[in-house]
């Protein structure tokens, strides 16, 4: 029946069996459903003009037809039938009607891509696949693809030094410069922050222990991350070991006496109790102990290991932050690295320093982007340093 209706092109996308509404539908037969197109040959020049320019148009016109002839079916029916049958008619006219959309969009994005990647060679298909085993985020993939058509001919899509440079120089302008700490920039208090598990601890570990062996910084140390036992006792230990002092403040408001008694330090750094993301109670009273405290800096510290949508809501999370610098951790311990790009770009904020092992002071440097951007291109440059 449908190639009849359609041609001999016709495709079935679905069907399925719908029965009539109401007492009379338990008797009768059931009606089958059938949802059809044409496929069409995409390979001609008008066809594919169509698909990049005016493809969503006629999508979008499509679906407003629809819509108007699916509500004036609503119409006629509210003359034939009771109150009762014409929600059960409505609700049912409108999931339908979401179920072609979304069938549509569907379709429409599988031909969109099809039509792309007959516009790439495989030199420019290989970079992009990097990029997508890097777990980096479709939306930038879709966007490098996009200026990758439009700035590469065929001849240049052929070279593979001059997509990967494009692909480099692209990314590039997708983090900001690293912003380490600058004793020059009149701050003077550091506050680490940073979901659970991340290493905020170890990280505050190796800032002050550079700080003093390398730059011969005078120190002061504060936790309020008296949750765990075991986080105060690590940084006594290396308060110790380094030879800078160590105090402990319980409430918010105790910060700021914690940071007149260092007066005479160079730096503070603060380390936070290694609070969840979720923790909607931890959380303010982080604020609290962010806003009592004059003339800082905050790092935000996330695992290199944390997936994106994770991040994403630990970025919501700390939405009540107005400015800080990043700060990854565990680069040793992926192999993916796209999660540090794409809470860069969505951020837009830059990275000071990355982590790469448990050794204090070792394990820490000072961000790189082109070596970052590097191991998403496929390069292996992170390793524990023992």
């Amino acid at each position: 029946k449908v190639k009849s209706d359609l041609g001999r092109d016709a495709i079935i996308l679905n069907t399925r069996k719908i029965r009539k509404k109401g007492l009379i539908g338990l008797f009768s037969k059931p009606l089958i459903e059938v949802v059809a197109t044409i496929d069409t040959d995409i390979s001609s020049v008008a066809r594919t003009n169509t698909l990049k320019s005016d493809n969503s148009v006629e999508v979008n016109n499509f679906m407003r037809e629809l819509n108007e002839n699916l509500h004036g079916q609503k119409n006629v029916s509210k003359d034939t039938q009771k109150k009762q049958t014409q929600n059960d008619d409505k609700e049912l006219i409108q999931q339908d009607f979401m179920e072609l959309k979304n069938m549509l969009n569907k379709v429409y994005d599988a031909v969109k891509v099809d039509y792309e990647n007959t516009k790439l060679s495989d030199v420019v298909k290989k970079y992009l696949k990097t990029l997508e085993d890097n777990e980096v985020d479709k939306v930038i993939v879709n966007e490098i693809k996009e200026k990758l058509m439009e700035t590469l001919d065929a001849e240049k899509q052929q070279s593979d030094a001059i997509v990967r440079n494009t692909v480099y120089n692209i990314l590039m302008k997708y983090v900001k410069e690293p912003e380490p700490f600058s004793y020059s920039g009149g701050k003077k208090v550091i506050i680490v922050i940073g979901p659970t598990g991340v290493g905020k601890t170890t990280t505050l570990a190796k800032l002050a222990a550079n700080m003093v062996l390398t730059e011969k910084k005078k120190v002061g140390l504060i936790t309020s991350d008296t949750y765990r036992i075991a986080a105060v006792e690590q940084l006594k230990t290396y308060s110790e070991i380094i030879g800078v002092p160590l105090s402990i403040i319980y409430t918010p408001g105790e910060i700021l006496n914690a940071i007149e008694n260092y007066a005479d330090k160079d730096i503070i750094l603060v380390d936070t109790a290694g609070r969840s993301h979720k923790d909607k109670y931890q959380l303010m009273e982080l604020k609290t102990l962010i806003k009592s405290s004059i003339n800082y800096e905050v790092y935000m510290v996330i695992s290199a290991t944390t997936k994106f949508s994770d991040c994403i809501e630990i970025m919501k999370n700390y939405s009540f932050l107005d400015d800080y610098k990043l700060l990854f951790t565990k680069l040793d311990e992926t192999s993916a690295f796209g999660v540090i790009l794409n809470v860069a770009y969505i951020t837009k904020k830059p990275i000071s320093y990355i982590t790469t092992g448990q050794s204090v002071p070792d394990d820490i440097e000072i961000a790189d982007n082109g070596k970052i951007i590097n191991c998403l291109l496929g390069d292996k440059l992170y390793e524990r340093s023992s």
